[in-house]
């Protein structure tokens, strides 16, 4: 089994690459951010095309790679190009996730470093800095020194946890900070 195991992770390496492989994958990734953000004032909020987005069909998810050239282009034409820019000034349809450049940093960071905030043993320190942050919103709102929330992945989640927060009505308090 462990033969197994080892084999599998000489595999597994194959998809870390080299200094020079990140670099250059940083450096375009980069100018595409670049430009994208440069571009907003003059991106409209809402564009409507005939093709809708389908042609990006034509980059099929398979075994082998596709050059990083390649997908920024089809992501600049198909993703971006159409329907809905919540980055720009000009949408106010709903309240999109906010789009700072600090923030989009950070969360970068979280994806390389890969830390699992949602268990104290994993990452204690993260999970401080969570709270932390839970704490400082607090403050901001003017809520009572003993407030506490919960970050969520996003709308829906938050939405239940409230939902099934108000049907417990059970206070819950948090040991650790």
């Amino acid at each position: 089994m462990m033969d197994k195991i080892k084999e599998l992770e000489k595999l597994a390496r194959l998809l870390d690459p080299e200094a020079s492989q990140r670099h250059a994958w940083n450096t375009q990734v980069l100018d595409y951010s670049n430009t994208f953000l440069n571009n907003l004032e003059t991106t409209k909020a809402y564009i409507k095309t005939e093709e809708a987005g389908k042609a990006i069909t034509h980059l099929d998810i398979e075994e082998n790679a596709t050059n990083l050239t390649t997908l920024l282009a089809s992501t600049t034409k198909h993703i971006d190009g159409v329907g809905i820019n919540p980055a720009s000034s000009g949408h106010m349809g709903y309240i999109p996730g906010g789009g700072l450049y600090p923030s989009a940093l950070g969360d970068y960071i979280a994806a390389v470093s890969n830390r699992y905030a949602g268990v104290y043993y994993a990452a204690p320190g993260a999970v401080r800095l969570e709270n932390m942050l839970i704490k400082w919103m607090c403050r901001l709102m003017g809520y009572p020194q003993d407030a506490f929330g919960n970050l969520t992945s996003g709308g829906s989640i938050a939405n239940l946890m409230a939902l099934v927060t108000a049907r417990e009505g059970t206070p819950f308090k948090s040991s650790r900070f």
